[in-house]
């Protein structure tokens, strides 16, 4: 037997690959980073828009009842969403309960991210598609949407949509017409109205994904040319409806993960990594994630050999742009089978296990501060807008997206709410710790004139009455009272 290499020997051979692998990577981006200055793809506002919901068409003092995130789906094993009766009898008897009330969807009430349609591609994005995965949708949960045609077949009751990420292609008039349809309306009908955002009546409600780095759009009030898709959209699409095909218990939990930029983690931490199957789970995830954050998102990549203008439009520079938009085209069914593969050959190695104990220990801890720093920006951004001078009478600042119920005192008599989902959430994987309030909701009433009184309830189901939301361990609530001005 050969004598071994001594260990500085090894340790400067190891420096040496781990060096080259750095510089590579270091290329690898910086080609990407001259790539985007070149295309600078312009994204061009189209009439596609929603405008927001303003002070002049808001009926004072009126019932409100706000819902986030409900993510209805095309009711496959892509869909979330199996409250359908529960949500059916709360809109039956609670929300329509012969009281004037607005139900305001407050965002991401259809999961459009995640409804296929035969013979509509996965990533087209038009009028046409938008439409046939509003139908989709409607298909799949038409007995809730007979109770919203129920709950507005009273002449003083009333729904808003708002816009938002992954329902983002209502921008669309397909869109809204098939929604409208749905509930028995024709257009311009105003007991159902669409909006960016919502102000007015001491409310300032948004749907709140502007404030989540991977899922801002640069022009969120409508759709632009080429369609603008932003990192969260391209993570769901391209990665994650692929994860919830496998046959896991695990794989529908990767769904809703809040927030995006946590996914890595969440995928580390997963229970059960000494069972090959979801380490190849595992694996392929990091590996499609790691592709995505690599890439340029999709309206970056070339769609023809259309150069960017000027003199990057070149005949020469065009062979270049063919090439891209060619290899564009393939990228995402190759992506795709190169996870496949390396988690198919990576999960047969075995970790010791105090690699794996240590892997999990870690990747919690960083979830858990991840889940702290989101949370903790939300509350600040709707601290930083309170003390805006446009909204210096505004009393309540609502948002979802984050799928985390909470109220945060804001000083001055203002308060943050956030209005949760009604999807499943798993506090810890590891333990498959369930969030036990289910349902959560926001009743805003005017008890006392023009100045609007929220409370966050959970809905219980019909025979009980619903709860106070109660907040859990909140040391973002001591650190914002610091913080006020």
């Amino acid at each position: 037997m050969p004598p071994r290499a001594p260990l500085s020997s090894r340790w400067r051979r190891f420096s040496r690959i781990f060096g080259t692998i750095l510089s590579l990577i270091g290329l690898a981006f910086a080609a990407r980073w001259i790539f985007l200055w070149l295309r600078r793809v312009a994204l061009e506002p189209t009439a596609y828009a929603t405008p927001p919901i303003d002070p002049a068409t808001i009926n004072p003092r009126m019932r409100r009842i706000i819902v986030s995130d409900l993510h209805l789906g095309g009711g496959d094993r892509l869909d979330d969403f199996t409250l359908d009766d529960e949500l059916i009898t709360f809109l039956d008897t609670y929300v329509n309960n012969g009281e004037p009330t607005e139900l305001i969807l407050a965002g991401d009430t259809l999961e459009m991210l995640q409804v296929r349609i035969p013979h509509v591609p996965d990533d087209e994005w038009s009028d046409r598609a938008a439409g046939l995965r509003v139908d989709g949708v409607v298909q799949a949960h038409a007995a809730i949407f007979a109770a919203l045609e129920r709950f507005v077949c009273s002449p003083d009751n009333q729904i808003t949509v708002l816009i938002g990420n992954h329902d983002f292609e209502l921008h669309y008039p397909t869109a809204k017409a098939r929604f409208r349809a749905a509930l028995g309306f024709q257009a311009h009908d105003p007991r159902l109205r669409f909006g960016l955002n919502y102000h007015g009546g001491g409310i300032y409600l948004v749907h709140g994904n502007q404030y989540d780095s991977w899922n801002r759009f640069v022009h969120f009030a409508g759709v632009t040319e080429p369609f603008e898709v932003v990192r969260g959209t391209q993570l769901v699409k391209e990665v994650i409806n692929e994860l919830e095909d496998v046959d896991l218990a695990i794989a529908p939990l990767i769904d809703n993960v809040k927030p995006t930029s946590a996914f890595l983690w969440y995928l580390l931490a997963l229970p059960r990594l000494r069972d090959r199957a979801t380490r190849a789970f595992t694996i392929r995830g990091i590996t499609g994630f790691f592709q995505v954050v690599a890439w340029p998102t999709p309206h970056h990549m070339p769609i023809t050999g259309a150069g960017p203008g000027g003199i990057f439009s070149a005949p020469p520079f065009n062979l270049i742009w063919l090439l891209l938009a060619r290899f564009r085209s393939e990228r995402v069914a190759r992506q795709r089978e190169v996870s496949r593969q390396v988690s198919e050959v990576a999960g047969n190695v075995e970790p010791p296990d105090p690699v794996i104990d240590q892997v999990r220990s870690e990747a919690r801890r960083q979830v858990e501060r991840e889940v702290r720093a989101f949370n903790d920006r939300y509350a600040r951004e709707m601290l930083s807008l309170a003390r805006r001078p446009e909204h210096q009478d505004d009393v309540l600042f609502v948002c979802g997206h984050t799928h985390m119920a909470r109220v945060v005192p804001l000083g001055k008599a203002q308060t943050y709410i956030n209005t949760g989902s009604w999807t499943e959430i798993i506090f810890d994987v590891a333990t498959m710790h369930h969030q036990e309030q289910r349902c959560p909701f926001l009743e805003i009433r005017y008890p006392e004139g023009d100045r609007p009184v929220g409370q966050l309830l959970v809905w219980m189901g019909g025979e009980e009455t619903p709860q106070r939301w109660e907040n859990g361990p909140a040391p973002l609530r001591r650190r914002l009272r610091r913080d006020r001005v």
